[in-house]
C-alpha cells in the first residue's frame, strides 16, 4: 500500500536525492574496504567522531556538500564527477 501512494505521489527530488545520496555512500564504502579502512580509522582522518561518521555513512544522512568536499580530500578521489562545460565557439567557458 504503501508503495503504490509512493509511486502515484513520489516526489522526483527527494527520489534523486536518495539515490545520489546512496551512490555516494556507497563509493566511500568501496573506497575505505579497497584500502582496508575501518570506519574509525576514516573518522580520524576527517576529525570526527565515528558516530557522526556512522552515520554519514547510513545512507539517509543528509550529506553537505562541504562535507562531501572533506570526504573527497581525506581519501584523495572525487565523490562527485561534474562534466566540464563544453566549450563555446569562441573558445570561451
Amino acid at each position: 500500500m504503501i508503495n503504490n501512494w509512493l509511486e502515484e505521489h513520489g516526489d522526483a527530488e527527494i527520489d534523486r536525492f536518495i539515490e545520489t545520496n546512496i551512490e555516494i555512500v556507497d563509493k566511500v564504502h568501496l573506497v575505505l574496504k579497497e584500502r582496508n579502512l575501518s570506519k574509525a580509522d576514516f573518522a580520524k582522518m576527517l576529525g570526527k567522531k565515528p558516530s557522526e561518521i556512522s552515520k554519514w555513512l547510513s545512507g539517509m544522512h543528509n550529506l553537505t556538500l562541504k562535507s562531501i568536499i572533506k570526504m573527497e580530500v581525506a581519501l584523495g578521489t572525487d565523490l562527485i564527477y561534474i562534466k566540464p562545460l563544453i566549450e563555446q565557439q569562441d573558445g570561451r567557458k
